[in-house]
C-alpha cells in the first residue's frame, strides 16, 4: 500500500488522484468528520460522517488508525485498507499503519513549499485565516522526523504532478519487486 504523508495542500491527494487513474491503484477511502468541499463527493473523497456517529465506530473497533486534525476526526476503516491501494494520512496515520502492516507499507512524504502550499489552499477557496492556522500547525505536525519510515521523500515544487506520480510509481514497483 502506498501511503502518502504532507502537510495541507502538498499535492498529496492529487499524485493519488492520478495514480488511480493512470496506474490503476485503488484509493483507500478515507473517513472525515470535517464538511464536505463543494468539488467533494460522499464516499468518493472521504466517507464523510458526523462526529457522533464516528465515535461510534471507534467505540466498535472499525478503525485501523483515528487521528483528530484542526478538531475533526480522520481514520481508516478496517474494511477500506486494500494492500494494491493509496491512501493519505497524518504522520500518526503513517506509523499506525506501519506498526499494522509493517513491510507491506511505501511511506511517500510530500514536500512542498510554504508558501506555495498557502497560494494552492488560497485557490481552492480556503479561508485565509483558516490557511495561516494550518500552515502554524503543518511545520509541527508534517515534520520527515515524526515519521517512523519514509520509502520516499518527495518535493513537489518545479515538476508537474504526472512527473511525480511516475516517480512515485516506479519507486513503488521497485519496493515491490525487493
Amino acid at each position: 500500500m502506498i501511503v502518502f504523508v504532507g502537510a495541507s495542500a502538498s499535492g498529496k491527494t492529487e499524485l493519488a488522484r492520478i495514480l488511480c487513474n493512470k496506474y490503476n491503484y485503488k484509493k483507500c477511502i478515507t473517513t472525515t468528520t470535517r464538511p464536505m468541499r463543494l468539488n467533494e463527493k460522499q464516499d468518493i473523497d472521504y466517507h464523510f460522517l458526523d462526529k457522533v456517529t464516528f465515535e461510534k465506530m471507534i467505540r466498535a473497533d472499525l478503525f485501523v488508525e483515528v487521528t483528530e486534525y484542526q478538531g475533526n476526526y480522520y481514520g481508516i476503516q478496517k474494511q477500506d485498507v486494500s494492500t494494491d491501494g493509496v491512501v493519505i494520512v497524518d504522520p500518526n496515520g503513517a506509523n499506525s499503519l506501519i506498526k499494522v502492516f509493517d513491510n507491506k507499507i511505501f511511506v511517500v512524504f510530500v514536500d512542498s513549499p510554504q508558501e506555495l502550499r498557502k497560494k494552492r489552499m488560497l485557490m481552492r477557496g480556503d479561508a485565509l485565516e483558516s490557511v495561516e492556522n494550518r500552515i502554524l500547525k503543518d511545520e509541527e505536525i508534517f515534520r520527515k522526523e515524526n515519521l517512523l519510515r519514509v520509502n520516499l521523500h518527495l518535493k513537489n515544487e518545479n515538476n508537474s504532478l504526472e512527473e511525480l506520480a511516475l516517480v512515485v510509481h516506479e519507486a513503488y514497483q521497485k519496493f515491490l519487486n525487493n
